[in-house]
């Protein structure tokens, strides 16, 4: 075997000397399956944990008697596992994209809304 031969080969190996890894050898079994047929194919199921997801009765369930938000980390760790309830989307987004604070109250909200409407 030739010098440069035996350099190129020596690239390709790694570890210590004797009882290395020869990468050239990994790489083709890794080629090797690769290319295999998948013996049982299916369908990747998204599965969305409907349970966790916030629902309108938890959401009126973080607002006090006057409409300030009190635990919006609960409505966020719903929210973050499963979801918005599409009957509450725009509200809840409204919170989250920041138009109006959490200390905010319901009147001061409505009242915002109909200017930001008219």
């Amino acid at each position: 075997m030739s010098v440069e031969g035996e350099e190129s080969r020596q690239q390709w190996i790694c570890g210590k000397v004797g009882g290395g890894v020869n990468l050239q050898r990994v790489s083709s079994i890794v080629r090797d399956i690769g290319e295999q047929p998948c013996l049982h194919q299916s369908p990747i199921k998204v599965v969305i944990a409907i349970s966790k997801m916030l629902k309108p009765e938890k959401w009126q369930a973080v607002f006090d008697s006057d409409g300030k938000v009190l635990g919006f980390q609960k409505a966020l760790k719903l929210i973050v596992l499963g979801g918005v309830d599409p009957s509450i989307r725009p509200e809840v987004w409204e919170f989250l994209l920041g138009c109006y604070s959490l200390s905010s109250t319901a009147d001061y909200r409505r009242e915002l809304r109909t200017a930001r409407r008219s």
